[in-house]
């Protein structure tokens, strides 16, 4: 039954297309070429679209390959110290008279830094003085017997104990005057520790003690503080592998070296490194550097912690990019190398050392090469770019590198 109808509808539906007419079966063929053809024009077009869009240049901002004298450094964390640090203290007792200075102010070599009343050591002095002019004229005396005994024993007028005793005489009175004259030279001391001056050209602190105070050698306490600022001193902490790895021996060297502020790019002062510390802090793994600097403009003070810089090697063709050039992969460093066709290639990089705006490189670049310093976030191996005109803070990137 269910057989017969199936039959029965394909019949009917074949003897209704067959008797539809010639110009409507003509027109469906038609359409359905035209959308046909309409689905293939859109698919050949698409993908010329996409390959226009693909091909549309990246603006990126370039900059080239330096080559030229390249300082290699070596960084540290330096901590200053004045040259010399003086603190004054009292020798001996009494009342202060004057302290002829102003706090802060620069002295010189010998000036007067704090009088003490002297009147006491001056008489101690003037005693032993008079205790020595006194042994003086006994010991002439005593020459003066000596010489007659002598000259009356040959003739038998004298005796031999007498001479004798004159003669001890003699030598008792050389050695009075001996101690007398250590005496005086020990009150001219004391005399002289009554006016302390400066042992160099320095600058002064601020005082502890203020005059009519009655200060005491015993106490030992510190009366004023001296600096000396010009020169100065600095104590740079380098890690010991970095010293090895660059040729640095111990002891003495000669390395010049630039002191910065935190911020490493502003320039404080340049120095010599002279002496390099002849072993290393087991805690830590560094070693101690010590430079002294100029400090012609005072930037460098006591106790203040300064970015430094030494100079260990000067390469005469090396190799430069600004710091913004830099890319880091898992792979290591490399950066966006415009070649001649404007076309981009990641090559890896070796940078020996960063300092400001300034990378040099050990390896992967040659001179005169260009590299994209900005606008690398839509590069791929192979896209093509177009160089545009640098930014301003694109332009101060390569300033601070060049």
């Amino acid at each position: 039954m269910v057989a017969a109808l199936v039959v029965g509808g394909g019949i009917f539906l074949w003897t209704g297309v067959a008797r539809l007419p010639a110009g409507w079966i003509e027109s469906g063929r038609a359409a359905v070429r035209d959308e046909r053809s309409l689905e293939s024009a859109t698919d050949m077009l698409r993908p010329k679209e996409r390959s226009r869009t693909e091909t549309k240049p990246v603006q990126v901002v370039a900059a080239p390959v330096h080559q030229g004298n390249v300082p290699i450094y070596i960084s540290g964390l330096g901590t200053i110290q004045a040259f010399y640090t003086i603190k004054i203290k009292a020798q001996v007792d009494g009342v202060i008279l004057k302290m002829p200075f102003a706090e802060g102010q620069d002295v010189k070599e010998g000036d007067t830094l704090v009088l003490i009343d002297a009147s006491v050591y001056q008489a101690r002095l003037e005693q032993a003085q008079a205790q020595k002019q006194r042994a003086i004229a006994q010991l002439e005396n005593a020459k003066t017997n000596l010489w007659r005994d002598e000259e009356l024993l040959k003739h038998d007028f004298a005796t031999q104990k007498q001479a004798d005793q004159d003669r001890m005489l003699v030598g008792q009175y050389t050695a009075d005057i001996a101690q007398y004259e250590a005496d005086i030279k020990y009150r001219e001391a004391q005399l002289a520790y009554t006016n302390i001056r400066s042992p160099i050209n320095g600058r002064i602190g601020v005082r502890k003690v203020d005059p009519g105070n009655l200060i005491r050698a015993q106490d030992n306490i510190d009366l004023v503080t001296l600096v000396q600022l010009q020169p100065i001193s600095v104590i740079i902490t380098v890690p010991a592998k970095e010293l090895a790895g660059n040729g640095v021996s111990l002891g003495l060297v000669d390395l010049p070296v630039t002191a910065y502020a935190e911020n490493g790019i502003t320039p404080l002062g340049r120095g010599r490194v002279h002496t390099v510390n002849i072993e290393v802090d087991q805690t830590t793994g560094t070693v101690k550097l010590k430079a002294s600097f100029d400090n012609e403009h005072y930037k460098l003070w006591p106790g203040d912690f300064v970015d430094c810089k030494i100079t260990v090697e000067q390469r005469s063709n090396g190799l430069t990019v600004p710091t913004a050039a830099i890319r880091h992969g898992p792979r290591g460093d490399f950066v966006w190398l415009i070649q001649s066709d404007s076309t981009v290639v990641m090559r890896r990089v070796r940078v020996r050392q960063t300092i400001g705006g300034t990378a040099v490189i050990d390896a992967g670049l040659e001179a005169n090469e260009k590299v994209v310093l900005d606008g690398y976030a839509r590069l791929v191996q192979g896209s093509v770019v177009e160089i545009a005109p640098a930014r301003q803070d694109d332009a101060s990137k390569l300033s601070r590198s060049e």
